[in-house]
């Protein structure tokens, strides 16, 4: 018996099957995004001496405000300061005015009573004695608060002090330039000039 060749028999094809690896991609991509990472910090982080610059300009920056604020500060203590100051020379001005004035309110008083007196009594001898007591009273005030007299008759011309109004000539050259009248009395508070004296002086005959 004859045996019957198989000739449809085939081996049995086996399903082609593919298989992604996915793991080296996103390790690819992990390692793409560190990288990137690591540039923008790369790009970010400035060298060490621009950023050391930019800390002392960041610090001057600082101070400058601080010094600008203590500035402000001080200015405003300096005006308050001033303020103070000038309100208490006003204090200060207003109290001597006042004691100036209350001692000569009594040498007001007296003239006053002078020619009052001399009005009551047409007595014109009464009068000149009230007078020259308050030149006397009003004089002594002055001496008191350091105001003295410019010295004149006999002393040599001086164009601080003096004020010449007139001249009358002299033979005499010792003479020369000297003070012989006194036409107005001048001031001096404390050794300065207040009011000059007017005057006559001698002037050699030419």
């Amino acid at each position: 018996m004859t045996k019957k060749k198989d000739t449809d028999s085939s081996p049995e094809e086996k399903p082609k099957i593919s298989v992604i690896d996915r793991r080296c991609s996103a390790m690819e991509d992990d390692e793409t995004g560190e990288l990137l990472e690591s540039i923008e910090a790369a790009e970010e982080r400035l060298p060490t001496y621009v950023e050391q610059l930019k800390k002392d300009a960041e610090d001057k920056d600082k101070r400058l405000r601080e010094y600008i604020s203590a500035f402000k500060e001080k200015n405003s203590e300096n005006d308050e300061f001033r303020g103070r100051l000038q309100k208490e020379n006003e204090t200060r001005l207003d109290q001597f005015k006042a004691n100036f004035f209350a001692r000569m309110l009594p040498i007001l008083d007296n003239l006053k009573r002078a020619t009052q007196s001399a009005a009551q009594s047409n007595d014109l001898e009464s009068l000149q004695k009230g007078i020259d007591l308050v030149i006397n009273q009003f004089s002594r005030e002055l001496k008191d608060n350091g105001v003295g007299s410019v010295p004149t008759v006999g002393e040599k011309f001086d164009p601080k002090s003096h004020e010449v109004l007139m001249t009358e000539e002299t033979d005499d050259p010792a003479k020369d330039g000297i003070v012989v009248e006194e036409l107005e009395p001048g001031y001096l508070f404390k050794e300065k000039l207040i009011k000059a004296a007017k005057v006559k002086i001698a002037k050699l005959k030419t």
